[in-house]
């Protein structure tokens, strides 16, 4: 007789499954996506810490300078790609779209600090 085990005794992968959040290297501008944890990542190729990041944001090519100057920009003002609100009438709210250029960027930083949440401990 064979040792046939019913499925439901197996852990369900699915269950153990989470969602993979960008984390970015500034020195090496690459990015990696990994599921959370609470301890932090470490670059794989220059062994500096990685910067999490939200999950709607989309990594400029390595050789993007600019683009790259921008996302650190952004990161050191506590802008980490997550949803920005602008009140367009009392009770109404509208997403803004993150800015294009670092010049965009420092006029973006000044309207909307008072939104960015507290930093990651």
């Amino acid at each position: 007789m064979s040792t046939f085990k019913h499925h439901k005794y197996f852990k369900n992968i699915k269950a153990v499954q989470t969602f993979r959040f960008p984390f970015v290297c500034f020195s090496c501008r690459k990015s990696f996506k990994y599921p959370e944890s609470e301890t932090g990542r470490i670059c794989p190729q220059c062994k500096n810490p990685l910067e999490k990041l939200g999950r709607k944001f989309s990594a400029p090519p390595s050789g993007n300078k600019e683009q790259w100057d921008k996302v650190e920009f952004l990161v050191k003002n506590g802008f980490r790609f997550y949803t920005v609100y602008e009140q367009i009438k009392p009770g109404v709210l509208m997403a803004v779209k993150y800015p294009a250029t670092l010049q965009e960027a420092r006029s973006f930083v000044e309207k909307h600090k008072p939104q960015t949440p507290p930093p990651l401990t």
